[in-house]
């Protein structure tokens, strides 16, 4: 799937230049013939007009004969919340505001408007919140997706600080930053935790100490977690460090 803002046939390249090699990659070759599979593409257009059209088409001509695929195109601002939900289209989370876009000016003078952009704002973080509860999503997902919402928010809202503002105060803005972060460095010390046996241990032993000792500088790793798995004391680990 490939996304853009604007609503153009550019892309198209892309996406032939992508699907070819993708086809080229897990293609087969058996006696004298190559046989390559092009995968389903799809255009996702954060902005369209009424010329927009909801289907693009791939023509190859081939010494053999021409061939043509069709290429859907999905157009975000059709898409409304309980749609997004029940088929998790996450990633348009991010750019749902590109719906109120057209609206901006109407919003922030409209005490109204601006009660209903915020009321969705409220129900979309409400809904996240549910799917981490339910464990359909992790605390981090929620958070980056959190994180991704307020980002776009400031660029496609620059000149209209009440929307961009109003849109960070109901997701959490600051805090849900730091939270994903911290909740980051939590899944990348347990995951370094878990690998250090299967990977780690297996460079150290092969006389590649830097790896560990790197991850000790850091921070990312404590010398007696080290010593442990290494069957070291700490007294040789601090030695290397």
């Amino acid at each position: 799937m490939e996304c853009q803002s604007t609503a153009d046939s550019s892309l198209l390249v892309r996406i032939f230049e992508y699907a070819s090699q993708i086809a080229l990659d897990r293609g087969k070759l058996y006696k004298n013939v190559l046989e390559i599979t092009f995968p389903h593409s799809a255009v996702l257009f954060l902005r369209h007009t009424k010329n927009t059209p909801d289907i693009m088409k791939i023509r190859i001509c081939t010494p053999g004969g021409k061939q043509e695929y069709q290429v859907p195109v999905i157009k975000l601002q059709q898409f409304r919340l309980d749609e997004i939900f029940e088929k998790k289209l996450l990633f348009f989370l991010p750019f749902y505001l590109f719906v109120y876009e057209k609206q901006f000016a109407e919003c922030e003078q409209d005490g109204q408007k601006m009660k209903q952009l915020k009321a969705e704002y409220a129900d979309i973080r409400r809904r996240l919140d549910k799917m981490c509860e339910k464990q359909e999503i992790t605390e981090y997902v929620k958070c980056m997706i959190t994180d991704m919402i307020n980002k776009v928010a400031s660029n496609l809202a620059e000149g209209h600080s009440r929307i961009a503002e109003g849109v960070k105060d109901i997701m959490g803005g600051k805090v849900l930053d730091y939270e994903a972060k911290r909740i980051k460095m939590e899944g990348i010390e347990e995951g370094i935790t878990k690998g250090i046996t299967q990977g780690i241990t297996q460079g150290i032993t092969q006389g590649k100490q830097l790896t560990l000792l790197d991850l000790v500088r850091e921070g990312l790793l404590t010398a007696e977690e080290a010593a442990k798995r290494l069957n070291k004391s700490i007294g040789e680990i601090k030695l290397l460090l």
